[in-house]
């Protein structure tokens, strides 16, 4: 999903409506809102403790993989992680030619010493939950 740009909201769209505002909600449009905000809550929830996402594990995973095989030296092992990256996104439904591209991107920046941006909210210890 890409980043919001700072004239988006952060919040989810509310369905569409055909009718007039006055008809009460379908319960398909009850079942988005209760969802959406469940999804608010989880995250914040999961913000609050600093647990990672899966996106978070995933370039941390992916950036420790290649500096690993890069500062080994390991060119064949490199190239063939790159091909079956672009492979699977690929089969995603994603254009090669973009896929290649960005992947190309990414290992560039992490073999010249590309590390992550910081995420201020994790810099500052929070205070022990009284529950937990």
């Amino acid at each position: 999903m890409p980043e919001p740009t700072s004239t988006q909201s952060l919040k989810p769209k509310q369905p569409k409506r055909a009718k007039a505002d006055s008809v009460p909600p379908t319960r398909r449009e009850l079942r988005l809102l209760r969802q959406a905000e469940y999804q608010r809550a989880y995250r914040a929830e999961q913000k609050r403790r600093r647990i990672p996402s899966r996106d978070d594990a995933a370039r941390v995973a992916l950036h420790w993989f290649v500096t690993l095989m890069s500062d080994k030296g390991d060119e064949v092992g490199l190239a063939n992680i790159h091909r079956e990256i672009v492979r699977r996104l690929v089969e995603l439904g994603f254009d090669e030619n973009g896929a290649d591209r960005r992947v190309s991107d990414l290992f560039e920046r992490y073999e010249d010493g590309w590390t992550f941006q910081a995420k201020p909210h994790l810099r500052s210890v929070p205070k022990p939950d009284p529950l937990s």
